[in-house]
């Protein structure tokens, strides 16, 4: 996760600190209206019909959200997460797309081959629109951007991996990778995985998240363990008792990754904690409850809260170890992390946080430009 060292001279001219960054992306989201309410009830085949291969969505759905990395003091641009937005600057077409997901994937016992398929082509398509509009930049541009390595991510699964590395691109060193939780693992895996590392910018793994059983191995002692609450009582951020990015998953992409390094020390990567993840880490969601309802179980739940941050602890520690950057998944204050930085120093030069002070926001990709200040 070492930061390149012609960063500072190359972005002097740039508008990429986090507030400037929100600055442009709210002034540019007020000409977004919101995705129609037909669209977010589509069922799974209809949304497929209408709004993928219809080409409703705005960008083909390639728009960005800014991950920023801590740099001198403050926080800077440093990857831009590509998501699937239709006309909302701030959310998916929900409960839409997620319906369209969860049957195309192994989310579902019996996958749907035509949605699979239909994913899997939506999935290439916003890689060839990112590494089109890539194209479009002047070299001097490229070369900064292959120079600091500001990258665009994009999600593949699994079982996308193979077609996404098939795909010609003029500008796979300036694109990372993200493998996704949505399937089951091909079993040639491993080596997907080096080939990624080699031809892509970088390769990460996504929404990372303990079972209860990870956090019960980390426990002084047995505990039963009980959920935080909603204020309205429901549970919230439920862990599960299986997971495919389990932590045990997780250490074998540190495992996969560290041959990768191995045999080429520039290959680059990330282990993202999901958003429950950072809940039980560092006390921060995306509800606007969320602090004060994991203040509540912390306190409730001493045992259970402590074996939760050692496993994260163990976890981001054994990725640093192997050169691997961390991403927290929800936009955090400093003082949310202070204490981590306290206990794992080399955290804070190896951070990335989703969003920032833009939260959720994101801009259809074509406004990349407006980001860099180009």
């Amino acid at each position: 996760c070492r930061r390149n060292s012609g960063w500072r001279k190359w972005t002097q001219g740039l508008a990429l600190s986090e507030a400037l960054v929100f600055e442009k992306l709210k002034a540019r989201s007020r000409s977004f209206t919101g995705t129609r309410e037909e669209i977010k009830h589509l069922e799974p085949r209809d949304f497929v019909k209408q709004v993928i291969e219809g080409e409703l969505a705005v960008d083909h759905g390639t728009w960005v959200q800014p991950l920023f990395s801590r740099q001198e003091g403050g926080w800077r641009l440093s990857k831009l997460e590509v998501l699937y937005r239709v006309d909302d600057a701030r959310r998916v077409p929900f409960p839409a797309f997620v319906n369209f997901v969860a049957s195309a994937t192994d989310q579902s016992p019996n996958p749907d081959q035509v949605l699979r398929s239909a994913f899997c082509s939506l999935a290439i398509k916003s890689m060839q629109h990112i590494d089109d509009l890539l194209s479009r930049l002047d070299g001097a541009t490229r070369a900064g951007l292959r120079h600091t390595q500001l990258l665009t991510a994009l999600n593949l699964t699994a079982k996308q991996l193979a077609e996404g590395l098939r795909v010609p691109l003029r500008n796979k060193k300036l694109i990372a990778i993200e493998e996704t939780e949505y399937d089951d693992e091909p079993h040639n895996l491993g080596e997907l995985r080096q080939d990624a590392w080699q031809a892509f910018g970088a390769y990460s793994l996504d929404d990372v998240k303990p079972t209860v059983a990870d956090i019960m191995a980390f426990a002084d002692e047995p505990f039963d363990f009980a959920p935080p609450a909603a204020p309205d009582g429901k549970p919230f951020k439920t862990l599960p008792a299986a997971y495919r990015h389990d932590l045990g998953f997780a250490r074998r992409f540190i495992g996969d990754f560290r041959r990768a390094a191995a045999r080429d020390a520039s290959v680059k990567g990330d282990i993202k904690l999901d958003e429950d993840f950072c809940c039980y880490l560092i006390g921060v969601g995306h509800a606007p409850f969320a602090r004060e309802s994991m203040q509540a179980w912390r306190a409730a739940h001493p045992r259970a809260s402590r074996a939760a941050r050692r496993a994260g602890m163990h976890l981001i520690r054994e990725a640093l170890l192997a050169g691997l950057g961390v991403v927290f998944e929800v936009s955090f204050e400093d003082g949310d992390v202070q204490w981590l930085f306290e206990e794992i120093p080399e955290l804070e030069r190896c951070l990335l946080k989703q969003g920032g002070l833009s939260g959720s926001m994101a801009l259809p990709a074509s406004y990349m430009d407006d980001l860099w200040g180009l």
